[in-house]
């Protein structure tokens, strides 16, 4: 009879509990020091199927030729990703139902008429014109769209130059 030597086998790559534990190690210790914080974010958040952001506008007055986008630059909310600040434009990360909102903010006696597009078709309008009486007028609009996958969503003025005062309006989206 044979006798039978029991040996451990060792494989030179590192095991799969081992990688898990060294991935949530240098996770957390992105968010920890704040370097590339929203990266490390993103990457739990996109996992969890989260979508959705809050952005706004930054500075004093910002006038919108029609037919151009409006910007809101500071985000304060990008969960999923999907929001570039820099073109003002949300790209739906997933296809799905979402509910986007945006609150313009106009000077005495000016217009701000808004709308939300989707892929370059206006799905909501949000029109804001302020008759004066000394005081500053907001509007705001809200719209429940489906999107695929890549969609693209953005806020323009659609009739005239849009007067905003930009440090008071936003633009949020997320998914149901």
């Amino acid at each position: 009879m044979l006798g039978i030597i029991a040996t451990e086998k060792t494989s030179p790559l590192p095991s799969l509990k081992s990688f898990r534990d060294d991935y949530d190690s240098v996770a957390k210790t992105c968010v920890a020091v704040g370097y590339v914080k929203d990266n490390c974010k993103n990457i739990r958040e996109k996992r969890n199927g989260i979508i959705a952001f809050e952005a706004r506008g930054k500075g004093g007055i910002q006038r919108v030729s029609q037919g151009n986008t409006v910007t809101f630059v500071e985000v304060d909310l990008n969960l999923g990703g999907g929001y570039n600040a820099i073109k003002g434009v949300f790209v739906a990360p997933r296809a799905g139902v979402y509910v986007f909102g945006w609150k313009i903010f106009t000077d005495t006696n000016k217009i701000a008429y808004t709308s939300l597009l989707v892929n370059g078709k206006r799905k909501a309008y949000n029109p804001c014109h302020n008759n004066g009486h000394g005081l500053d007028g907001t509007c705001s609009e809200m719209a429940v769209v489906r999107m695929a996958a890549g969609d693209k969503a953005w806020i323009d003025s659609f009739y005239s130059t849009a007067s905003i005062n930009a440090k008071y309006c936003s633009f949020s989206g997320f998914i149901l």
